[in-house]
């Protein structure tokens, strides 16, 4: 077993490609029960460990699940009250994004795969789930992509290798989406406000 340093954990990543996987008990006498809803497929030695001091554990907390205010657009009117694990996106919104990409993915065109939404400001920065910010996506690129900024992701070699079968139009489509992504983080990202 190894130990990790708060400064090496990318926070972003918690919710997004770290998630809750079970949970540790402890008890007097130090005692200390891991308990994981599967038979884990990495062994003891491979595990790391972190000992956050408490504003660290607080980012943590913050990023995986408190409740938040959130003000879209800085309209006071449009209060939503969210998780952040759930990041629920209104159907009618993800039903947009879909038909308007002819329900395939984006990035590398499959279309006979359930499909998931992407967002090009990421969700974790603010970004919105309007239709502007949301690419139709399947889960494995959307996966691929994880916390990548869109601008990083499409000259990425991992987007090159996906997209490879894409046509020219879509790939066109898709570098186009660079210039809106200034207008989206002037004029559309969540406010966060603590709910106390």
């Amino acid at each position: 077993m190894k130990e990790k340093i708060f400064e090496d954990l990318n926070i972003l990543d918690i919710g997004n490609t770290l998630e809750i996987s079970g949970v540790v008990y402890t008890g007097p006498k130090d005692v200390m029960i891991i308990m994981l809803p599967w038979e884990p497929k990495i062994q003891p030695h491979e595990l790391e460990f972190m000992y956050p001091d408490l504003e660290e554990w607080e980012k943590i907390q913050r990023q995986s699940d408190i409740k938040e205010v959130e003000l879209v657009g800085g309209n006071k009117d449009a209060k939503v009250i969210l998780r952040k694990s759930t990041r629920q996106i209104e159907t009618h919104i993800m039903w947009k994004v879909f038909r308007r990409d002819r329900f395939k993915c984006r990035y590398c065109g499959a279309d006979e795969i359930p499909m998931t939404v992407d967002h090009v400001v990421l969700w974790e920065e603010g970004g919105p789930s309007i239709e502007k910010n949301l690419i139709c996506s399947c889960k494995k690129c959307n996966n691929k992509r994880g916390n990548m900024q869109y601008e990083d992701w499409i000259i990425s070699d991992q987007y090159i290798e996906v997209s490879k079968n894409l046509s020219e139009e879509d790939h066109l489509r898709n570098d186009l989406v660079v210039g809106i992504i200034p207008d989206i983080r002037a004029n559309h990202l969540r406010q966060h406000k603590r709910n106390r």
